[in-house]
C-alpha cells in the first residue's frame, strides 16, 4: 500500500514536470511527448526549444523513476570521452572483471569530450534504471551532477580526484604524471622542450598532465615560456600535425612530451617525416602505457596509467553495500614512468 501511494506522488509529480514543460514551452503535452518519445515527428526549432526546457527541469521520464523504485537493476552505466582508440579499455576491462562474477552488467557511452550531450547521456541511464554510473575526470556540468543527486543514483569519478571529498573518486594525480615525465627528461640533461597536450578546454586530465609537466620543468630550471606547447585531440594524425608544428617553430627542441600514447605515436611518425631519429635527435614521452607503446619501434617510455586497477576498484564501490561505501569512495592510486627506448641523454641540435 505505501509503495503504491509512493507510484502515485512520484506519477504525479511528473505529470505536472511534462505540463510545465508544456507551458514554458508554448506547446501542448502531447508535442511534449512526442518529442521525448518520437523526436523525429517534431519540428526542429521546435524540438530543441522543448530539449532545453527538459535539460533546465532535469526531468527523466516516468519509466526510469518506476526502475529505481523496483528492486536493483545490477546494471552499472560508464561514460567515457571515447571509445575510438584503447584509452578505456582496460578500465573497462577491469569494471566488467567484477562486475559480471556478481551479477551485474556494464552499458557504456561515450560523450565525445562533449560535456553538454554528458548530460543527456546521463539522463538517459537513469531511464534505464542504473543503479550506479562511471563517469571520467571531475569536470562535468552543474545540472549533471544535479541529476544524479536528484535522482539518487550513485556515482563515481575516475581518471582523477576530485577536489570534492563528497564525490567519490577512484583516480590518480594527472599533475603528478606530467611531473613524472619533465623530471625525468630534466635528469637527460633536456632543456628545449615541447608538449603535444590533449585539448585542455573542459578537461582537468590534460590540463593537470599538462600543468604538472610545466611546474616541473619550472622547478628545474627551465624556463616555461620557452617550452612549446600545443594541444590536439587524441587522434594519431593529429599527434602528427601537432609535432610537425613544434618542429617547425623550434627546430632546437630535444624532447617532446605528449599527453597520451596516441598523440606520442603520431609524432614519432612526424619525427621520422623529418627526418630526425628518436631518441638521438629527439626523445619522447607518452601517457598511458597502452599495449602498442611497448611494441613501437623504438619502444615509447611512457607514464603508466593503473587503468584497470581503478575499474576494479570503481566496481568493489558499486557493489559495496550502504555501510561500508565510505571505506571504498576514495582510492588514490599512483602512476609510475615507464623507461623504454625513445628516451636518451640530450645531444646539442644547433
Amino acid at each position: 500500500m505505501a509503495l503504491e501511494k509512493m507510484a502515485s506522488v512520484d506519477q504525479g509529480r511528473q505529470s505536472l514536470t511534462v505540463v510545465e514543460i508544456a507551458k514554458r514551452a508554448g506547446c501542448s503535452i502531447a508535442t511534449v511527448s512526442r518529442v521525448l518519445n518520437r523526436p523525429e515527428t517534431v519540428a526542429i526549432d521546435l524540438r530543441e526549444r522543448i530539449l532545453r526546457i527538459v535539460d533546465e527541469l532535469g526531468y527523466v521520464p516516468n519509466g526510469s523513476a518506476r526502475a529505481l523504485r523496483s528492486s536493483r537493476s545490477r546494471l552499472i552505466g560508464l561514460i567515457v570521452p571515447t571509445l575510438d582508440s584503447a584509452i578505456f579499455t582496460r578500465m573497462l576491462d577491469g569494471l566488467e572483471s567484477r562486475l559480471a562474477p556478481a551479477g551485474a552488467s556494464l552499458v557504456y557511452s561515450a560523450t565525445g569530450y562533449d560535456l553538454d550531450r554528458e548530460i543527456r547521456v546521463v539522463r538517459n541511464l537513469i531511464e534505464k534504471g542504473v543503479d550506479g554510473i562511471v563517469l571520467v575526470g571531475s569536470c562535468h556540468r552543474k545540472e549533471t551532477l544535479k541529476l544524479l543527486r536528484e535522482h539518487r543514483v550513485r556515482f563515481a569519478v575516475t581518471y582523477a580526484l576530485s577536489e570534492d571529498v563528497s564525490i567519490p573518486s577512484m583516480g590518480f594525480d594527472n599533475r603528478s604524471g606530467g611531473a613524472l615525465a619533465a623530471s625525468y627528461l630534466a635528469d637527460l640533461g633536456h632543456k628545449n622542450l615541447a608538449v603535444i597536450a590533449g585539448v585542455t578546454r573542459e578537461n582537468d586530465r590534460a590540463s593537470g598532465r599538462l600543468e604538472g609537466f610545466l611546474a616541473m620543468a619550472e622547478r628545474r630550471g627551465i624556463d616555461r615560456s620557452s617550452i612549446v606547447v600545443v594541444e590536439s585531440p587524441y587522434e594519431f594524425s593529429r599527434g602528427r600535425a601537432a609535432a610537425k608544428i613544434i618542429l617547425n617553430q623550434n627546430r632546437n627542441v630535444t624532447a617532446i612530451f605528449c599527453g597520451s600514447d596516441v598523440l606520442a605515436v603520431g609524432a614519432l611518425r612526424a619525427c621520422k617525416d623529418a627526418g630526425l631519429s628518436v631518441p638521438q635527435d629527439i626523445s619522447m614521452i607518452g601517457f598511458d602505457n597502452l599495449d602498442i607503446a611497448e611494441y613501437l619501434t623504438p619502444g615509447l617510455t611512457t607514464v603508466d596509467v593503473p587503468a584497470r586497477l581503478m575499474g576494479e576498484q570503481a566496481a568493489t564501490y558499486f557493489l559495496a553495500d550502504q555501510n561500508s561505501l565510505d571505506i571504498h569512495a576514495r582510492v588514490e592510486l599512483e602512476t609510475r614512468l615507464i623507461v623504454r627506448q625513445s628516451t636518451a641523454p640530450a645531444r646539442d641540435r644547433q
